[in-house]
Order: structure tokens, then sequence, then C-alpha cells
């Protein structure tokens, strides 16, 4: 008995060693400390708010299972620019209690009309940040309101034609991931289990994702199966984002792509042929890809102050749309 206990507790220290040299060795967390503003209510959404000069405002969307929190201390240089607004987004984070109903693309949308209306800032000129998820949410949410968007910056953006490719791309994430994307039963039961005992699957999450910091892993567990079930099958799913990057098109709206070198979200070429289209129009619209090479999904985490400066450069860059 005192053999196999020494034995059990011999490797659980060699576990815990070993999930610590993944943790603090990862970029994600290397890089990463968290962000600086005021939390509060704006509608139905808990937000950050850093303010800026002047009259442009800059939302920054996260993407599925994650909350504002990724978006680290990197990202407050951009109140520089202006007012820095980033909401929990409805169903997720801090904003997870505000679902009430079934939570469909059109709810999204209309909790971040909210937003803004509630902090006083609905008429102001806008730079719409996302990424992964929050990518596509941002760019549907530009169509409704181009004339005050003077850029769209989209991080990792799941652009996908079908459903069979989003499964497939989603997948090569892992087999975690794949598993809660899936159909049918099981991620639906590993969804209740985790509000059940939400404290115990935030424990569990920082177990299975060292990759990430602590704060990031533990608000991964801070939503429900309404919220992630409907954000998957009519933000990532679907394929409406195709309309609303034609009306940005029309409309002249300039749209950044960033992308990781070692992301398997994105589709393959998608991002290029979208730029090489925009970049044969006649509309004098323009669609930017940047790569960083050895990135992956994780993108703001490990490379917070590279997409920062990306928004900065769409911003010098762009035509004034104010």
């Amino acid at each position: 008995m005192a053999a196999r206990t020494a034995l059990a507790r011999g490797a659980l220290a060699a576990a815990v060693l070993a999930w610590g040299a993944v943790h603090t060795a990862a970029p994600t967390v290397r890089h990463w400390h968290r962000g600086s503003g005021t939390t509060r209510s704006a509608g139905r959404l808990q937000v950050r708010v850093l303010p800026g000069p002047g009259d442009l405002v800059l939302v920054l969307l996260h993407g599925m299972a994650g909350s504002g929190d990724y978006f680290g201390d990197d990202f407050d240089a951009l109140a520089r620019h202006g007012t820095v607004v980033i909401p929990d987004l409805l169903g997720f984070g801090r904003s997870r209690l505000a679902v009430g109903a079934p939570t469909d693309a059109a709810d999204h949308l209309a909790a971040l009309d909210g937003m803004l209306l509630a902090l006083g800032l609905a008429e102001k000129p806008l730079a719409l940040v996302g990424h992964s998820m929050g990518s596509v949410l941002a760019l549907r949410w530009a169509a409704r309101r181009p004339a005050q968007v003077r850029t769209l910056v989209m991080l990792s953006a799941p652009l996908y034609l079908t459903p069979t490719e989003a499964r497939e791309r989603i997948a090569k994430m892992g087999l975690f991931e794949a598993a809660l994307a899936g159909t049918g039963a099981a991620p639906r039961l590993a969804c209740a289990a985790m509000c059940r005992f939400r404290r115990s699957a935030a424990v569990v999450a920082t177990l299975i994702l060292p990759q990430l910091p602590l704060r990031v892993a533990t608000m991964a567990v801070q939503h429900t199966w309404t919220s992630y079930r409907t954000a998957m099958d009519q933000l990532i799913r679907d394929q409406s984002w195709q309309d609303a990057w034609a009306l940005l098109e029309r409309e002249g709206v300039p749209r950044v792509l960033g992308n990781g070198g070692r992301d398997p979200v994105p589709a393959p070429g998608r991002a290029e042929s979208l730029v090489a289209a925009s970049a044969a129009s006649a509309t004098g619209a323009t669609a930017v890809l940047h790569y960083q090479p050895d990135a992956n999904h994780h993108l703001p985490l490990s490379h917070g102050r590279w997409c920062a400066d990306l928004v900065t450069t769409a911003l010098a860059s762009g035509p004034d749309r104010t």
C-alpha cells in the first residue's frame, strides 16, 4: 500500500511539473497580461471601457467560449486613438446570465446596438475588431451600419462556405474542440455538466488547456448551451458573412484580415481569394491580408501587440469615413 501511495504521489508530482512546464513556456501565457479599464453594464452586456480622445470608438469582440479578457494589456494602447469598448458577448463570460430565450445572431447584433446606446456612443464612428467567431459577428454588425465604420479588422476569421467545411476546420484544433463543436447528445451533455458544476469545470479547463492564461481558461466555461450552440450554428457555420462582405465592398469599408500561419481554423486560400477579388473590384474598397507565421488560433494572446498594431495601421492608412 505504501509503495502504491508513493507511486501515485510521484505520478501526480510529475503531472503537475509537466503541466507547469507547458503552461509557463506557452507564448500565449508569457505574452498575455490582464488589460485595464473599467467594467460596467451596458444594456444586456458587461463591458470593459477604456476612455480615449476624440469621437472614435474601437469595439473588440472575442471568439467562441471566450470573454473580453482575451484582449490583454497589449490592446490598451488602442485607447490612444479613441474610446475602447470590450464586451463579453451575449451568453458568454460575465454576460452569460443575460440570456433568456434562445439566442440567435440577431440577438447578438441587437445586444451590441444596445451596448452602444447605453454608453452614449451609438452615433460615433467605429473601428471594429473581432477574433474568430467575434470577427464574423463584427463583419455582420459592420454591414448594419457601414457609414459609421472606419475599418474592420478580422483576426483568425472562420469564413466557411459549407457546414462541412466548418466541421473539418474546427476538428483540426483538437479533440476537445471537435467534440464540443459536434452534433448529437455528447456536446449537450458536456455543456450541461459544465453548467451544473461550473467551478469544477473551470478547474478542469485550466488542466486540459495549459497553453492558456488561467483567467482566460476559467472564463472558457462561462457560457450556456444555448449561447454556444446558436453561435456555432448561426455565426460560424452560417454563410451569411458573404452577403455582409459584399455589402462592405460596395460601401467602400476597408477590411483587414490577420491570420496565424499555424492556425487550422481559417479555410486555406479563403482570405487570399477575398483580398484578390477586392483588389480587382472597381469600388475602391480595400481588403488586406497579414500573416504572423508562428502564430496559432490564439493570435490575440500570443501576438497581442502585433494585432493592435494592425488596427493602428488600418486606422492610419484607411480613408477618413467620419
